[in-house]
């Protein structure tokens, strides 16, 4: 049997397929359609829902819509995993496959540096946290909050009134409920239970008076209520959530009914057993491994608007014993153990008030990734132009070879 019909294994047929060109502009161009698609999207449903609903690890397959929100039947594969079938392509054919040695080292370390840079995108995706800290100038803040992320927190009042330490309900426990779920939470350590129940991802509270007059069969406790409003798809920060909560005694009866919701910084209190308690319900608090003090803040809007233009705060990262001064601009970041603080907002005071800062801190364990990864590439690619310079230089200087053809006469054939 000859090598053409050879019959190939099944492993071999799988690598091949996984490590070939072919699979890769399959990549390339699914990339690009999610890329274009997303961007049609943008304006129309925000930033934020459009990165997570085509570029997050959860999204397995995305359908694009058009911007009067009607859908394109057009089924694709989630941005996230296109890159993981890329970057194991990326393994096989551009490293495992490919051709070894010192001239080929340049075009070996691209590769393995655009490999890095997808992988860098995955690890970000999947561990990069988020939140922000709002600090007014002249004080210190250890803690951000994390954003998207409501908690409800439950504690006492101890005799003095100060808060003693919390129970916490995680949002990832709050947010499955919807409308019509609930959820039972019992805290040994007060004694009482909360049933959690219609959890609103997009509310606001309302007051309860002849202007706001709640819908038909709305409840209404201590004369507020919650309203289902669209979510606003420029700004996810300002998606809010709501829920009720039912305070329950051991034996299961009711002993207040309460209305939490996440913009309302102040805790609901009720009593039981003679002691205080409060419940709050504001975005899960993040703790810092340093403090920042908000030396001073000041910018400018656009003329005509509240827009800033631009804006920088003055600030000291304490970290121990030691201090570092930074100063943060729009686009110019402090960076400090793995941590990045961006300068996200100001607050002008009126008279007598005392403005602040807003940062947007982010902990991302590839956020210098790209970066090495885009010097890598370039080096690489350096080397191998030099090393193809250098040979084609050689090449030009080497003498040609000169092929002599010898040439003989015809003989004359005798004729009689």
């Amino acid at each position: 049997m000859s090598k053409s019909k050879k019959k190939i294994s099944l492993g071999k047929h799988i690598f091949r397929v996984l490590s070939g060109f072919e699979l890769a502009v399959v990549c390339l161009s699914l990339l690009f359609l999610l890329t274009f698609f997303g961007t049609i999207e943008q304006p129309w449903f925000g930033l934020w829902t459009t990165i997570h609903k085509y570029f997050d690890y959860e999204s397995v397959f995305v359908i694009p819509t058009r911007g009067d929100g009607k859908a394109i039947f057009l089924p694709l594969p989630g941005a996230y995993w296109v890159i993981v079938v890329l970057s194991v392509n990326m393994f096989l054919g551009g490293i495992i496959r490919a051709r070894k040695g010192w001239k080929k080292a340049g075009t070996l370390v691209s590769h393995f540096a655009i490999l890095f840079l997808l992988v860098g995108s995955a690890v970000s995706s999947v561990f990069k946290e988020e939140g922000q800290m709002r600090i007014l100038q002249g004080e210190k803040s250890d803690y951000a909050q994390k954003l998207f992320k409501y908690d409800i927190e439950v504690f006492s009042y101890d005799e003095d009134g100060d808060r003693e330490a919390p129970a916490i309900v995680r949002s990832d426990q709050i947010k499955p409920l919807g409308a019509k779920g609930s959820l039972g939470v019992s805290f040994e350590k007060f004694g009482f239970t909360l049933q959690i129940d219609k959890y609103l991802p997009y509310s606001e509270l309302a007051l309860d008076s002849p202007t706001s007059s709640p819908p038909k069969d709305e409840e209404v406790i201590d004369g507020f209520f919650l309203t289902e409003v669209e979510k606003n798809v420029q700004v996810e920060e300002r998606n809010t959530p709501g829920c009720y909560v039912t305070v329950k005694d051991k034996e299961g009866a009711t002993i207040q009914r309460l209305v939490l919701w996440g913009g309302n910084p102040y805790p609901v209190s009720f009593t039981y057993e003679g002691k205080r308690y409060g419940v709050t319900y504001l975005m899960e608090v993040w703790p810092m491994p340093f403090m920042v003090e908000l030396h001073k803040t000041f910018g400018d809007n656009h003329p005509g608007t509240e827009i800033p233009s631009w804006f920088q705060s003055n600030i000291t990262k304490i970290d121990g014993s030691q201090r570092e001064d930074y100063e943060i601009v729009m686009n110019e970041p402090a960076r400090h153990g793995g941590f990045t603080l961006y300068q996200a907002g100001f607050t002008r005071a009126a008279e007598g008030e005392v403005p602040s800062s807003t940062f947007a801190i982010v902990n991302n364990p590839s956020d210098k990734w790209p970066e090495y990864a885009l010097w890598a590439s370039a080096l690489g690619l350096l080397f191998h132009f030099l090393v193809m310079l250098v040979r084609f230089a050689g090449g030009s200087r080497r003498p040609k070879k000169t092929v002599s053809i010898e040439t003989t006469q015809p003989q004359k054939i005798p004729t009689s």
